[in-house]
């Protein structure tokens, strides 16, 4: 469940969730009983039954749970009695039911931002509610805190918002779902206008609704294979297209309009405020599928996608922009220099710019334009170009030759794509058609600006230890050592010399692992891209200043001309606090400073460094590097760009962007420039439609604008002092608990308490749960470590160390300093607010439910118990601080979301429990039922709680 700040009407989401979840019943409880061929049986005669009549009941037992917890055990006496085809059914049963409250409450925060932006005076009180903070609202509060309205402008003007689309395995819904559920949510606004209905318009609607539900029933949500990087790239571009694409025009208009009313100019014709960037097909951290192949298909993949986009829109300003008359010499100029690339005779009279026979097939123009039509000719130049291109990217693709003619047409620069259409906007202003100026074509050009030549700039990311494999190849060949094995100095002073050095240093006689030649060979492949294709190289497990200047030369070593950016990643605490040493030491290298240009990017990872040291631990640590980092860039006059590694749950970075912002010290965005990570189901939440897309595109820059023109203030010196002890020792708590645990206790509960092997069944990423084959909770990555807490609702990541540690201040008497520093200081009340928000979907009745069905040993029983005690004191202790009586007190809204979910959610966990104790159990072969309806479960509390890892 996300945080909802928006005063919306407990009785219209509830009506909404309650007509969905009628019409879905209603559409099964048809098929109770019913019998058909099984799809799962490949043509043989076995039969199953759409819908049991035990769902039923384990519904009827879920209503019932409504009157209060102690109706849970209804719920587990229905579900033991079930066998694995009904446990199955049951749990889809209860996912579908999930989604539909997603749904309504997506549908409903949307539809209470509009009532709110629509109000004529926006109340300042609300605008720290992140489901109404607008463009609109936030210019209101920055006037009034003294902002003059150009102020307002220049900082837009000046702001870069780069989303950076992931494929990390946090994504349970299956695509072809999310597709549908894009569907519902227009159907949805439809039926807000219900009375303003026929009846037969209605009945059409209910039975669309209800058509779209089916439809998704019928449709298996188990992935049978993992899907591939590249198929993961093709479903990022689908949300870039389907959404993105379509919301990029609004959010300008939105800003232009909004900076118009306040006395300031609309936005510069060439503004670029917002990018587009992907991990899909270049992270190959601990992703053995990522190859040098794949990187190379991706980028082509991209830039050929985005060609038939802009074709298409080509097409369409054809019709639009059919003005004769007088143009700009500009314009003049400029269709005169493309006339040459029409080859066919022209006769007086006749068309102009007729396309050859080997100008491909065209449904519109296919003949040619009027002579006496300038902005059609430039633009049939303009189509003829993307064509090309187009054609020149199927072919590097499909591994054919390029055709030399093609390939010299064909766009190498977002610059040169924009300029024709930059051209035409200018001539039409000067002569007066300003009104068909400002239409298709500047949101055209407002496209071209944003996606480029490429859709998603791709960015590569390898681990550290990865490079340093290839130097020890190298080094030892050359009989020069092991590189691993020099000192950091003479490591850095290698490195240094043959980054200068002229002479070839890798030779090609070398022999080398698969491992080593892979990494060349993406070094290699990066050479033959267009460095507008590709964004930053990041250094997982950046541990020191070798590292970075590792990655530099091989760069030289793979022929690239123009580098990657660098961009070292920090992760742990350990290496959060190491962080400032190592930028200074490389940003001291004369070479690198000169060759950054005073520009550095430098990556934070939240969700190692909570898997590593706890939440109250991690936040600081990463506030603290942010400020050390700013200071040492101010050392060597070298401004530096965070890019957050956030994912979508608040114990991986998550939230609302207004709040997890304050976390953030003043002057951490650099010019307004963020940079982040959309990870997972993050991305399926924030871009399901376009016009949820604009609703998020406005929540990033909002956020940015205030944090740029009004950041939080500085704390007191006591404030840090404490922050720092409250750090210290719940790391310590935490770390001794899950890493030094007497025998490996910890790691045993884990293993058995959780689901995290039964994860691994799912296919919902490309890249496995480990970066190692082998190790225990050290090397299981940060996503599939929360998952795992997030199903058994125990949520330990964001509270394990806290409550320890705010006890003992309580104890020492600090209660008033903790309170002080709720009230006066931004990150300690953001910090506490978003752990409050996770500790409201907990659920200690759950948590001991997991225990009795898959934990047996005495040892890990009562280890459970003081987890759930430490759970309950940490809620106390939050309570005391922020002097509320209950978990989100002051969000009644959110709870009353949870609370709407919480009967389906708890019976599918009782699903989970049963499945996991079945599976612990089972002898020889697992039945396919019984799998099925753990991945099932898994999906649909993912649903339930709207988020997973």
């Amino acid at each position: 469940v996300t945080t909802s700040f928006v005063a919306m009407s407990e009785g219209t989401i509830t009506s909404d969730f309650e007509m969905l979840k009628t019409h879905l019943l209603h559409i099964l409880q048809a098929h109770e009983g019913m019998r058909v061929h099984s799809p799962r049986t490949n043509g043989d005669k076995k039969e199953e039954v759409l819908l049991p009549r035990a769902a039923l009941k384990v519904l009827d037992a879920a209503e019932e749970y409504r009157k209060g917890v102690e109706y849970f055990n209804r719920v587990v006496e229905v579900v033991e009695k079930m066998d694995n085809y009904e446990m199955m059914v049951s749990g889809r049963v209860l996912q579908e039911i999930l989604v539909q409250a997603g749904l309504a409450e997506a549908h409903h925060r949307l539809r209470t931002f509009k009532a709110s932006v629509s109000q004529e005076v926006q109340e300042t009180s609300n605008t720290e509610d992140s489901s109404v903070v607008s463009f609109k609202g936030t210019f209101q509060k920055l006037l009034q805190k003294g902002v003059s309205p150009a102020e307002i402008r220049a900082a837009i003007v000046s702001q870069k918002v780069e989303l950076v689309l992931t494929a990390h395995p946090t994504e349970a819904q299956r695509r072809r779902n999310l597709k549908k559920h894009e569907q519902m949510l227009e159907h949805m606004k439809v039926h807000d206008a219900k009375d303003q209905l026929t009846p037969g318009q209605l009945e059409e609607l209910n039975d669309n609704i209800k058509a779209i539900q089916w439809s998704c029933w019928r449709t298996n949500t188990v992935r049978r294979t993992r899907p591939t990087p590249e198929g993961e790239a093709r479903n990022g571009m689908l949300v870039i297209e389907e959404t993105i694409w379509k919301a990029v025009p609004e959010h300008y208009r939105r800003l232009d309009r909004c900076l118009k009313r306040i006395g300031a100019e609309g936005l510069p014709l060439d503004a670029s405020i917002l990018k587009v960037s992907s991990w899909m097909g270049g992270d190959r951290d601990g992703n053995p599928n990522v190859t040098w192949q794949t990187t190379k298909q991706v980028v082509t993949l991209l830039r050929w996608r985005i060609m038939e986009l802009y074709y298409r829109e080509v097409d369409e300003l054809l019709y639009e922009l059919s003005m004769s008359g007088g143009i700009s010499q500009e314009m003049t100029d400029e269709v005169a220099s493309v006339s040459s690339m029409w080859t066919a005779p022209h006769r007086p009279g006749s068309k102009v710019c007729r396309p050859d026979e080997r100008s491909g097939v065209h449904w519109n123009f296919h003949t040619g334009v009027a002579e006496d039509e300038p902005y059609r000719r430039l633009l049939m130049a303009v189509r003829r170009r993307c064509y090309r291109t187009k054609v020149s990217m199927e072919a590097q693709y499909l591994g054919k030759p390029n055709d030399p003619d093609f390939e010299k047409e064909a766009f190498n620069s977002t610059e040169e794509l924009a300029h024709p259409f930059e051209i035409m906007y200018r001539s039409l202003v000067e002569n007066g058609d300003e009104i068909m100026a400002n239409g298709r074509l500047l949101d055209l050009i407002r496209r071209v600006r944003t996606f480029g030549l490429c859709m998603a700039c791709l960015d590569v990311r390898q681990e550290s230890d990865r490079h340093a494999e290839v130097m020890d190849t190298l080094t030892s060949f050359l009989d020069l050592g092991k590189f691993s094995r020099w000192t950091e100095k003479e490591r850095c002073d290698f490195l240094i010399k043959e980054i200068q050095s002229k002479r070839p240093l890798l030779p090609p006689e070398m022999e080398m692992s698969e491992i080593v030649r892979e990494i060349l060979a993406t070094y290699q492949i990066i050479a033959t891209l267009p460095s507008e294709s590709l964004g930053a190289y990041v250094i997982s497990m950046t541990r020191t200043t070798s590292d970075i200047l590792t990655v530099c030369l091989l760069q030289k070593l793979g022929g690239v001309k123009k580098f990657m950016r660098v961009a070292p990643l920090f992760e742990t605490r350990e290496d959060l606090i190491n962080a400032p040493k190592v930028m200074d030491a490389v940003l001291s290298v004369p070479w690198y400073r000169n060759h950054i240009q005073g520009k550095q990017e430098v990556m934070l990872g939240y969700s190692d460094s909570v898997k590593d040291a706890g939440k109250f631990a991690s936040t600081w640590e990463l506030h603290r590097a942010m400020e050390n980092l700013l200071e040492v860039g101010k050392k060597h006059c070298v401004d530096i760009t965070f890019f957050h590694g956030r994912g979508g749950s608040i114990g991986r970075g998550g939230g609302p962007p207004h709040l997890i912002m304050l976390a953030q010290p003043a002057g951490s965005l650099q010019n307004g420039h963020l940079r982040l990570t959309v990870q997972g189901e993050m991305i399926g939440r924030n871009f399901p439609s376009p016009e949820v897309a604009e609703r998020s595109l406005e929540q990033y820059s909002t956020a940015v604008l205030e944090h740029t023109l009004a950041p939080p203030p500085l704390p007191k010196a006591e404030f840090r002092q404490a922050m720092q002890e409250l750090a210290d020792m719940s790391a310590k708590h935490y770390q001794d608990t899950v890493f030094k645990s007497e025998g490996d206790i910890f790691v045993r509960f884990f293993h058995t308490f959780t689901p995290t092997s039964e994860l691994g069944q799912m296919n919902i990423g490309s890249r496995p749960a480990k970066r190692r084959n082998y190790g225990g909770i050290d090397t299981l990555r940060a996503i599939p470590w929360i998952f795992a807490w997030t199903q058994t609702r125990l949520l330990l990541p964001v509270w394990l160390g806290n409550g320890v540690a705010l006890q003992k201040f309580i104890d020492q008497g600090k209660l008033p300093l903790l309170q002080q520093m709720y009230k006066e200081w931004p990150f300690f009340s953001s910090m506490l607010d978003l752990i409050d928000v996770e500790l409201g979907k907990a659920s200690p009745v759950i948590t001991e439910h997991y225990e009795s069905k898959t934990v047996s040993d005495e040892d890990l029983k009562k280890l459970g118990a003081t987890l759930r005690d430490g759970l309950q004191q940490t809620i106390t202790n939050i309570l005391k601080v922020k002097g509320s009586s209950e978990l989100l007190e002051h969000e009644p809204n959110l709870k009353t979301a949870i609370d709407m979910r919480r009967p389906f959610l708890d019976a599918t966990h009782a699903i989970q429990a049963e499945v996991l104790s079945r599976l612990r159990h089972s002898q020889g072969e697992v039945p396919n039922e019984l799998r099925d309806a753990m991945i099932i479960s898994i999906q649909g509390i993912a649903a339930g709680m709207q988020n997973t890892g």
